[in-house]
């Protein structure tokens, strides 16, 4: 790494064109110039001027690292204007969440973004775990997640709930479905899949729990918008956020499933939201429009 001083001295001489003036401007002795020099050329390695008197001419190095020394003075004053500036639409913002999240919020996002040239929104789909390691590792600055942690350096805000539904064929041939019929039929499976079922089965059918955990496997996808591919061809049933169910393609195969117990129809099976980010790292003022709207639409 070139010394700063040095090189902040050669570029002044440069401009200037006579030592003893850019002693004057710099606050220096002339002796001091020329130290500033020499030890920048010890450290490239080649002469960078042909000393003329007090006046000098630029060797061929001297001309390239004077060129290459201005464009990297130029970059300095960019990168330190950008660190002073704190505005709500200027800087990148980095959001992970569920898949069924991002589903519901990207397009809203990106219409926010639309007019805000200088931001930049990147929305990455993740599990929990991963959503809370980004954040801890500061790749992520603020995350959606879906079950309340106790962690000294994370903020943890409720944002909402979001109901879980159990997605049947459009073709199935019962009105109302029981765990047996659910059984028999079989499940697709995906990342959060018993996570969501157990849900499901925890509020329906509470007599069964073990059993359902043993709820047989017909096919498994990580695709999020590939999930409900099968349960629209009639091979098994999925267990799936609002979010996503609401923008499957296929809507007119697929149906949201009643269940044949008491009052069942009048219970929404739901999970909580949570945002959370570094408690000790304050957002940047971009984020706020964006929980905001965040909030908003969930």
């Amino acid at each position: 790494m070139l010394n700063q001083q040095w090189l902040t001295t050669f570029i002044k001489l440069v401009e200037v064109g006579h030592f003893t003036h850019t002693a004057e401007q710099l606050f220096m002795t002339q002796p001091g110039v020329s130290q500033h020099i020499k030890k920048l050329e010890l450290q490239v390695g080649v002469d960078l001027l042909i000393r003329i008197g007090k006046s000098f001419e630029l060797t061929e190095a001297g001309i390239i690292l004077y060129q290459r020394a201005l464009v990297w003075q130029q970059q300095q004053v960019q990168v330190l204007s950008q660190l002073a500036i704190d505005d709500e639409h200027i800087g990148e913002c980095r959001i992970a969440c569920s898949g069924s999240m991002a589903l519901l919020l990207y397009p809203h996002l990106i219409d926010y973004q639309l007019p805000h040239h200088q931001l930049q929104i990147s929305l990455e789909a993740a599990p929990n775990k991963r959503i809370i390691d980004n954040v801890m590792a500061n790749t992520i600055d603020v995350g959606i997640i879906t079950h309340s942690i106790n962690m000294d350096e994370l903020e943890v805000i409720p944002l909402a709930a979001q109901s879980l539904c159990l997605v049947l064929p459009q073709s199935y041939p019962h009105q109302s479905v029981t765990f047996e019929q659910l059984m028999a039929l079989g499940m697709v499976s995906h990342p959060d899949a018993m996570h969501y079922w157990s849900q499901i089965a925890r509020q329906y059918f509470t007599d069964k729990q073990a059993l359902a955990l043993q709820v047989p496997i017909r096919s498994y996808v990580n695709q999020l918008n590939q999930i409900l591919v099968p349960v629209a061809k009639g091979l098994a049933f999925a267990v799936l956020p609002q979010f996503a169910v609401d923008n499957f393609a296929q809507a007119q195969d697929i149906r949201i499933a009643s269940f044949a117990t008491a009052d069942a129809d009048s219970v929404v099976v739901s999970e909580p939201l949570f945002i959370i980010h570094k408690k000790h790292r304050p957002l940047a003022r971009r984020y706020g429009p964006i929980i905001d709207r965040i909030k908003q639409l969930v």
